[in-house]
Parts: C-alpha cells; structure tokens; sequence
C-alpha cells in the first residue's frame, strides 16, 4: 500500500477509501532515560549529596542489548535482559545519568540509580524521560533541616530553569537559574522560603535539557545524619495515590504528613486511608482546604508496622494539586518522602498503572496489543541490596487487580493495598497484572539481612524505610500517527 507523508501536522495520509483508521504501532528503536547521580559530590562542597557509592540497575526487555551511559563514557551491557553499572560518588559532575537505548535495548528500557546511605538505609531513584518540568512538595526550612534543590545540565551548552516556590507562608518570587553545560548547580530552599514548615516547588526548563531533583538534609551536617531524597511528584491532578508506604513501628512514634500544593485555583481535596482492609476516610480529612498559591501540611494517621496508602481526591472546585507525603522514617527527626501518581479511571479493559503504561496483561478480554496496551509494556521490579530490607507494595485505588511478580499471585481489592516480597539479588522480578488501575511501589528500608515480606503480611518490617519508588511499564512499541483518508485533512 502506498504511503504520503505529510510534512505539515505530521499526519500519515493512506491512498484508498477505507476511511480514518486507529494509531498504529510499531518497533521502538530508540529510548532515553535520565537517572539522578544521587552521590554526586556538588562543586564547592566537600561531601556528596547522599552517601555513596551508587550504582545503576539496568532492565530491557530483551535477553541481551548494549546501553550508552552518559557522563561515564561507558557501555553497558545487558545480559539475560538485566545489567549493573558502578557509579561510585563523583566530585564536581554532571549530577546525572542519560541512558540511551537503541534498537533491540530500547524495547522495555528500565533503570533505578541505588546508593548505599549511610546506615540508615539505603536512597533509590527511578530513572524516566527527560521532561521539562518537575513538580516537588515536603521539606521545611525550618531550622534543624536545610533541603536542597539540584539541576544538571545534560546539555552541552548553557541551560535555564524557572523555579518558583509555594509555601505556608510567604515565598519569593519565581526565580530563572542558569545552568553551565555538563554541570550542576545546587540552591538550598531556605534561600527561597526562608523558615517555611513545608514548602513545594514548580521547576520548568526554559532552555537545555536540565535533570531536577532534590534532598532533604540535616543543617547540623557530618555522619549519620540520614539525608533523604525527595523525589519529583506526578503534576496536578484531581485524583492522587501517595504510596503505598510501610511505617516503621517503634520509636519514634509513628507519623506520616501529607503536604498539599494548588499552584492554581483554591480547592478542597478529601483524603482517604487505604489499607489492607479497605478504605476509610477520616471525619478530619473529608474536607481540606488548599489555598490558592500556597502550601500546607496534613497530619495522616497510618498503622505502624503495616503497608498503607493515601488517595487525595480533589472536590468542590476540583482544581488539580500536587501532593508528596513524608513518613517517619524510624530515624529521629528525618521524614522519607514518598511521590504521588495520577490515578484515572481505566478505560477499554486495558490493565494500566497510573501513569496510563501497561502492567503486563494477563486476561485476553479487552485491547491485548499496540502502544499504551498492557502487553506492551514491560514492568521491572529492581533486587533489594544487601543487607537491605525490601518489599513491593501493590495498591487498588479504583478497581480490583490480580498481580503476578515472577509467577507468584496475589490478589488486591478495590481500595486496598497487599504485600509481596521483592527480589533480594541478581536480576529483579517482573510485574504482570490484570484489572485495575495499579500502583506497584518499590520499598526499602535498612533492617537484619536477609528480611522481607510475603504475599500476605510482612514478616519484619524495615527498621527504617529509607525509600518508595513508584515502579512504571517501560514501553515496548511505538506508536504511529492514525491513516486518515482525506489528504485535505492535514490542511483544515
């Protein structure tokens, strides 16, 4: 059949009478991930940011593909469709990592970037597109903590980024940071809203390609004071799923803080606990006002010693907010900070994770193939380190879901959450599921080696959770524009 191509609109143009046609689909032969050098030593500073060394575990979706590691000049190579590299802790680098896949690596291109803390358990962050703004919300500048916001410029020329600050209190205003090519640049919160209990940012790239990420850290400095990432949040959205977390039991007594952002209209959100047993909304939460431009934080009582989840649904005017949510991490005084996702409602029979990417179906009713599909994607479940306490907490905000990690089922209803135990070496796990939406998060936390959790309860709970890492569907295919048949279309 012959093809035009269509410079204006970028339309596919099919030469018959067969009428307009669905997206299509085909091989993805390039991918890039941008992972956040978590033990890059900033210039200027004499410590790095989180105790290192760091490493990168590297999933695709074939047996075997070579990945092209920026910054490091080096090529990875994947074997049994899993690879690691050492990253080490870095003085004065770029303050992160570009994966490139191409051809058969490209297909289900996944990556974590994992330091080793320093006892407190060990930091994790997903690696994911570039993107040109990033949405934080947590720390306070309050005196005692001193977080810090990171830009890395992947670029090699002179890149720009617009920060602008909300808080409980007064903020500044939006400020433009110019990053110097293949550098970092670090700016403490407290610069920007100074004494803040809580304080949440809205970070666009106006120029270059910068990577954004932040930490929240113990002004006192020195050893063993448990420096946390924050990692980005999901953009606004009128429905969102903070977690699924495990608290600590024991001292200090168990808390979780929800900090809620409007960076437009005012709102009222109603926030709902979900756990094992199903959800509830407290009488105190059914009704919390966001203000316009501003910041707060909410009190959110979750068990101790058990797997839980926070659904923030926003009413009244249903503006879009942005959420993140700190728990008490087990260490004293240091909160870690769990992201939100997007939550829709599923469509299609399509078995989807919250960001709309397939969580590998298992049922044949309903859209089985093509882009976006379930059977597209490809979800890696990255091993626990060492020494390490590790688990994956599955959560079914909207529907029921039947999940299987490396063949093991467990099934989580409606409003819930379960647990199962994560991959403790080598490899990792792989995520399929049916039903849906699903949020699948990755915990660790530092405790006796060897511990973990079953398809049911947990068998120790971490001494300290030290990170939760929201786990996504790396696509297989790509998809391609709709054929229309009217070649005028292009034009209208």
């Amino acid at each position: 059949m012959p093809l035009t191509i269509v410079g204006l609109g970028g339309a596919i143009l099919l030469q018959d009478d067969r009428g307009p046609a669905v997206p299509g689909s085909g091989p993805l032969t390039a991918a890039m991930l941008a992972c956040p050098d978590l033990a890059v030593t900033p210039p200027g500073a004499h410590v790095p940011l989180l105790p290192g060394p760091a490493g990168l575990d590297v999933r695709t979706g074939t047996t075997a593909g070579r990945v092209q590691v920026s910054s490091r000049d080096a090529e990875l190579r994947t074997t049994l469709g899993s690879g690691r590299l050492a990253l080490g802790s870095s003085a004065g680098g770029a303050g992160a990592v570009l994966l490139t896949g191409r051809d058969d690596a490209a297909a289900g291109l996944s990556a974590v970037v994992t330091a080793a803390g320093d006892g407190a358990g060990p930091a994790r962050a997903r690696c994911v597109p570039p993107v040109s703004r990033s949405w934080f919300a947590g720390p306070s500048t309050a005196a005692g903590r001193d977080p810090v916001l990171v830009l890395a410029n992947m670029a090699d020329q002179p890149a720009r980024a617009s920060v602008r600050t909300l808080a409980d209190g007064p903020a500044g205003p939006p400020v433009d940071i110019t990053v110097p090519p293949g550098r970092t640049v670090t700016r403490r919160l407290a610069a920007l809203a100074p004494e803040a209990a809580t304080t949440a940012l809205d970070v666009q790239v106006r120029a270059g390609r910068i990577v954004a990420w932040m930490t929240d850290r113990s002004s006192s400095g020195g050893p063993f004071t448990a420096p946390r990432l924050v990692p980005a949040t999901a953009p606004p959205g009128r429905r969102l799923l903070l977690g699924g977390v495990i608290v600590p039991s024991g001292p200090p007594a168990p808390a979780a803080t929800l900090v809620l952002a409007a960076p437009g209209t005012a709102t009222t959100v109603r926030v709902s606990i979900l756990t094992a047993s199903g959800r509830r909304t407290p009488i105190d939460l059914a009704d919390v006002p966001v203000p316009a431009g501003g910041a707060l934080a909410v009190p959110v009582p979750l068990p101790a010693g058990a797997a839980s989840a926070v659904l923030v649904e926003s009413t009244g005017a249903a503006a879009p907010v942005f959420a993140e949510l700190g728990v008490a991490s087990g260490w004293p005084g240091v909160w870690t900070w769990a992201p939100a996702s997007r939550v829709e409602a599923p469509s299609g029979g399509q078995a989807l994770d919250a960001y709309g990417r397939g969580v590998g179906r298992l049922a044949t009713a309903g859209p089985t193939t093509g882009p976006g599909t379930a059977s597209d994607a490809v979800v890696a479940v990255p091993p626990t380190p060492a020494g390490a306490v590790g688990a994956v907490v599955l959560t079914a905000p909207l529907g029921p879901v039947t999940a299987r990690l490396d063949g093991v089922p467990v099934r989580v209803d409606a409003g819930s959450v379960r647990v199962m135990a994560a991959p403790v070496a080598g490899r990792g796990g792989r995520l399929v599921a049916e039903g849906g939406p699903l949020v699948a998060t990755s915990i660790l936390g530092a405790g006796p080696a060897g511990a973990g959790a079953s398809s049911g309860a947990l068998r120790v709970v971490p001494r300290v959770l030290s990170a939760a890492v929201p786990l996504t569907g790396a696509p297989s295919l790509a998809e391609l524009p709709a054929g229309v048949a009217d070649p005028a279309l292009a034009y209208r």
